[in-house]
This record gives structure tokens, C-alpha cells and sequence, in this order.
């Protein structure tokens, strides 16, 4: 069987979506990861991973860990950690299981391939968390073990979130596992802490209501056009996180604040979104920006690089509204408008200005079974 999970755009909302009770607007991209599983050839599980090059690690599932016949050099259990606590977390929750070969790729994202410097792979559309998702889904559906859409999207934030070190706001894998745009608010991290230190048994934290955790469906204004710049640097999102959290500690007054003005904004971006005043919009869409860029400015982290904020400046200087998107520091940007002539003009202009529009639209199916 074969399944895929779509990646995500973050459109308002990044950083502040880590704190309590802050909103953020998130949509899925029809940039996938596909996930193909079938019966192994003898008692033992194998591992491909295509993009990389890892062609059926062969490996054992005992006590809780999967173990690997061979040493691996760091490189690629680097590159293997979220696949690796996917499988883990997939038969930790099934306790009996059966041997099984998996291989696991990515959507080509053509030019874009012949154009990442210094061999980086990320290009920001949240592939640790649409293979977190898909291998999960594909490991319960192999063991015919159904879940619920909201289930899953529990068992692969947990899984997600141990392989990042107990970090991120599982946004990126609430976009691969239920698809389309949406509003989101993170569910509280510190009661999952708590729950992971004094529950074994995952299917009890699975089935529990979780704390803070919000989703709601939006629809698309008419006309929107959503389009996506590539910046030609990787980013480094589980750094950057660790950075700021140092910076938080130094500077609360300042963090709380900024963190306030975005989340009360991404609460005014949601009314207008609803009723779809375009105008507004446009304008929170570029103050969304501004309160990145001073973020940025404060904590000395370049989250808004040179090249996002020519991407964004490039968007209002056409009628649009542009920002980064996600982490920042690298990856891509988002600019949005209602009209396709402005649209046009934006891509035009990026790539004048080498930035590369990425053709990608809103993924309203999430994660499911494919031929």
C-alpha cells in the first residue's frame, strides 16, 4: 500500500504559536511525502530512504527502540530521526506487529532541486512532519488498525515532537494530517511533558483530551491568489528555537510583548479572513511582517534574511502583501493578492530579483491512501 501526506505554509501567526493561547493560520501545499509499505521478506524490518540515497537499512524493534544490524555513520542517523521515532511510536501504540519493508520519498520540487546551494535538501515546507504523518498512517493501515483523524494527528505530533527534543508547535503536522487551511493553537506542552514522564502506555495520552489544542477549518476568499518565493538558503528551524528560548529568558518584557501583538493580530486576521475583507487582509498580512522583522531585529536572530524581506517588499510594491514563512532565516516566503495580473507581476519581478516562485496550491485531502 501507499500513502502520502501534503506539506504546510505557515501564513500568520510564526513564533507566537508557541505561547499559550495564541492563534496561528496554517495551510497544507500539494508538495508531498509518499510512504510505500509491503510485507518483508523474512522476520526483519527495512528501512529505504530514497532521497538519500539509504536503500533497505535492515533493522530489529525491541524494547521499545528500533535497532539497526549496522553502525551507522552520524550523518545518516541524523537523517534518519524521524523516521526512526515514527516507526518507534507507530509499534510502541500497536504492541503486536509483523515484519514489514518501507520506503519513503519526496514529491520532486523541480528547478528547485538544481538550484539548493551546498547540497542543503530543506526548502521550509515541513517534510519531517508530512513523513511523521505518513509513515504513521502507513504502519496503521498495514496492522489494519484504524484511528480517527485527530488520533493520528496526536500520535504523530508526540512521535514529532521527541524526535525534535520535546520542541515545535505541531502546526506543520496538524497541516499534513487534516489538510487545507486552517486556524491553529498548540496544545500545551508542559501537561505532554507531564503525561510522557508518568504514562507508559501511549494509547492513554492518545486518548485523552489534550489541553490548549485548537483546530478550526477556514474557507478561501475569493480571488486569493497565495504564492510562494524561494529564498535559496536552508534554515535550521530546531536551532533557531533554542536560540530564542535563550533570548526569552534575558529579555521576558520584551518577548511577551512582541509575542502579544502577534497573537492579537493573528485573532484580527482570523474575523476579516472569515468575512473576507481583502483589504485588511493585505494590511495584517504586511504588519504580520513588520512584528517578524523587529523579532528578528531584537533577538539578534535574522529570522527576516535580506532576501525575504526583498521578497516581501517586492509584493507590496505590486499591490500584494508578502512575509516570511514558518521559522524564517532561509527557506521560503509567501506573498498573497486577489488578483492574478498582480500575481503574475510579483513572480515576474522574484525572479529578476533570484528568488524562485515555487508553483504549489493549497492541499485541501491531508494525508490518504494513493496509487
Amino acid at each position: 500500500m501507499k500513502i502520502s501526506a501534503p506539506g504546510k505554509l505557515f501564513i500568520a501567526g510564526e513564533w507566537a504559536i508557541l505561547e499559550p493561547k495564541n492563534f496561528g493560520i496554517v495551510a497544507a501545499i500539494n508538495k508531498r511525502i509518499f510512504v510505500k509499505i509491503k510485507n518483508s521478506p523474512d522476520k526483519n524490518i527495512y528501512i529505504t530512504l530514497k532521497d538519500f540515497g539509504l536503500n533497505n537499512l535492515k533493522a530489529d524493534f525491541s524494547q521499545g527502540k528500533l535497532k539497526f544490524f549496522k553502525k551507522l555513520p552520524k550523518k545518516e542517523r541524523k537523517i534518519l530521526i524521524f523516521s526512526k521515532a515514527a516507526i518507534e511510536t507507530a509499534l510502541g501504540y500497536l504492541k503486536v506487529w509483523r515484519p514489514f519493508k518501507i520506503k519513503i520519498w519526496e514529491e520532486e520540487i523541480n528547478p528547485v532541486r538544481n538550484r539548493i546551494s551546498n547540497g542543503a535538501r530543506k526548502i521550509g515546507f515541513g517534510f519531517s512532519a508530512a513523513s511523521t504523518a505518513a509513515v504513521l498512517a502507513a504502519l496503521l493501515a498495514f496492522h489494519k488498525k484504524k484511528l480517527k483523524k485527530e488520533e493520528l494527528f496526536k500520535l504523530s505530533a508526540l512521535s514529532h515532537y521527541l524526535a525534535q527534543g520535546k520542541i515545535g508547535s505541531g502546526f506543520d503536522i496538524a497541516a499534513s494530517v487534516f489538510g487545507g487551511i486552517f486556524v491553529y493553537r498548540r496544545f500545551d506542552p508542559v501537561w505532554l511533558k507531564s503525561q510522557l514522564e508518568k504514562e507508559r502506555d501511549i494509547r492513554k495520552i492518545i486518548e485523552k483530551t489534550w489541553p490548549n489544542f485548537y483546530f478550526k477549518k477556514l474557507n478561501l476568499p475569493k480571488n486569493l491568489e497565495l504564492l510562494i518565493g524561494w529564498t535559496g538558503k536552508s534554515a535550521l528551524t530546531p536551532q533557531l528555537i533554542k536560540r530564542l528560548h535563550k533570548w526569552k529568558e534575558e529579555n521576558q518584557s520584551e518577548y511577551k510583548k512582541l509575542m502579544s501583538n502577534i497573537g492579537k493580530l493573528v485573532e484580527k486576521l482570523i474575523r476579516v479572513w472569515e468575512v473576507e475583507k481583502k483589504e485588511k487582509i493585505l494590511d495584517l498580512i504586511k504588519k504580520n511582517e513588520i512584528y517578524l522583522r523587529e523579532l528578528g531585529e531584537k533577538s539578534k536572530l535574522n529570522i527576516e534574511t535580506k532576501k525575504l524581506r526583498e521578497l516581501a517588499e517586492i509584493a507590496a510594491q505590486f499591490g500584494g502583501a508578502g512575509k516570511l514563512s514558518g521559522a524564517g532565516a532561509g527557506d521560503c516566503g509567501i506573498a498573497i493578492t486577489f488578483d492574478k495580473k498582480t500575481a503574475d507581476r510579483i513572480k515576474k519581478e522574484w525572479k529578476k530579483n533570484r528568488i524562485l516562485p515555487i508553483e504549489a496550491k493549497i492541499d485541501f485531502s491531508g494525508v490518504f491512501f494513493t496509487r
